[in-house]
């Protein structure tokens, strides 16, 4: 398949042939700079809204974290359905418009809840539904803005964009909840939702402004067979790649025993903490200002630490802070673990990405992202529904300290094998290096 030319990066005039190992080397390149703050703000919409829909949930849902979990799924699970598609059609098309499209659909739907919820006309089934269509739009813009990253840095730099596009990710937990408690608190849901409207307004923007520093690939038979085709030839890919596979259902665990449980958090901050929408929205606080801190840790590190060390650590505290979280009923204790946890994850994921991204062909990415995304967004969506089922008949602490002490057991196969699994990504690195320089 013939490609256009792809772009060299755009470096800012200081930085022009400078140091790409540097604590922001990657944001030395003008479009990650763009791709990178339009993630920040889609993603800051994300969490207010996984904030102000599972707070309405919880509340319209008579106070059952049933509800809140449910929204968690559903803001995840269109993407194992969707986001297969999606990466197929990322390798295909415009990546930058692919992921402006997404934040739109995710503004309308925001922008519908916000006008109910004023009218007084926001019940549980619209609340459920217009959380599905949110849903949708982050299948869709999800594998779009990733598969640009090693295009737009390159391989020296990936590890680097990765722990800085996981801040924008997960980091997004600080700024979303953040913003989102203080309206959601002084003004209420229906302005919150606005709020998350303007989020993915600004991200979509942001993404079409670098519409042209992403390469396109041209129509021709080969990018016209279908729908299903480019699918299947995803998973085929991913079959594969012995050390892809064995990341993905690493991750899998991971995203499935500590990340799912954010939706039994309501729940949490009122059993253990006797807390109101407040003591929520300082845990998911929490969970955000962690998830800066261990990527701004491991961008000042720079390429220093092997990728296979940082999974096996980061995968481990990952776990632990879970127990004191919802065994200890004290806010100090809980929002400390929580800000361990929070880092531990975020490093954890941007370590998963880089390495699976870094092992790809580029004709691929778009569909490895989507397999990831699809794995670890049903996986969070389907153990959150559980998590939340049990919450109901067992105290929500138990439900959050067992899955976190599961997955730190579960991490110990991964660490016996972990000089196996680097030479198996060092030789896929070798082959899949990308062009742009």
């Amino acid at each position: 398949m013939k490609l256009r030319r792809r772009p060299k990066p755009h470096l800012s005039g200081e930085h022009k042939g400078g140091f790409r190992t540097g604590f922001l080397s990657a944001l030395q390149i003008v479009p990650f700079r763009w791709v990178w703050a339009g993630a920040l703000s889609g993603n800051s919409g994300r969490f207010a809204v996984i904030l102000v829909a599972g707070w309405e949930a919880y509340r319209l849902g008579h106070h059952s974290a049933v509800w809140p979990s449910l929204v968690s799924m559903l803001l995840l699970l269109p993407s194992m359905f969707f986001g297969l598609l999606a990466g197929g059609v990322a390798d295909r098309r415009n990546r930058a418009r692919m992921a402006a499209t997404g934040q739109l659909i995710n503004a309308a739907s925001c922008l519908m809840a916000a006008g109910l919820t004023l009218s007084g006309r926001l019940d549980l089934p619209n609340l459920l539904a217009l959380t599905a269509v949110v849903g949708v739009g982050n299948s869709v813009q999800g594998p779009a803005w990733q598969a640009m990253i090693p295009e737009l840095v390159g391989q020296e730099r990936l590890l680097n964009a990765s722990m800085t596009a996981r801040i924008a990710q997960q980091g997004a937990e600080l700024t979303g909840p953040a913003l989102g408690t203080a309206v959601l608190t002084t003004a209420g849901p229906g302005a919150t939702f606005l709020t998350c409207a303007c989020f993915y307004l600004a991200g979509m923007s942001m993404f079409w402004h670098v519409r042209r520093a992403v390469s396109t690939p041209h129509r021709t038979t080969a990018t016209t067979t279908g729908l299903l085709t480019p699918i299947a030839q995803g998973l085929s890919y991913v079959r594969s790649q012995t050390p892809i596979g064995t990341l993905l259902l690493w991750v899998g665990l991971h995203c499935s025993l500590t990340m799912a449980s954010i939706g039994i958090l309501p729940a949490l901050a009122t059993a253990n903490l006797r807390g109101d929408a407040v003591a929520y929205g300082l845990l998911l606080t929490g969970f955000g200002l962690g998830s800066v801190l261990g990527p701004l840790l491991m961008m000042g590190l720079g390429n220093r630490v092997g990728v296979l060390r940082i999974l096996l650590v980061s995968a481990l505290l990952s776990g632990l802070p879970l127990i004191p979280l919802g065994l200890v009923p004290n806010l100090a204790v809980d929002l400390v673990a929580a800000t361990f946890a929070g880092a531990a994850q975020a490093v954890f994921m941007a370590g998963i990405y880089s390495a699976n991204q870094g092992a790809s062909r580029d004709a691929m990415r778009g569909r490895v992202a989507s397999v990831q995304l699809s794995l670890t967004t049903g996986a969070m969506g389907l153990a959150s529904i559980g998590w939340g089922a049990l919450a109901v008949l067992m105290a929500p602490g138990i439900v959050l300290a067992v899955p976190g002490a599961a997955f730190t057991l579960a991490c110990i196969p991964f660490a016996v094998r972990h000089r196996r699994l680097g030479r198996e990504l060092k030789a896929s690195w070798r082959v899949a290096t990308p062009r742009a320089e």
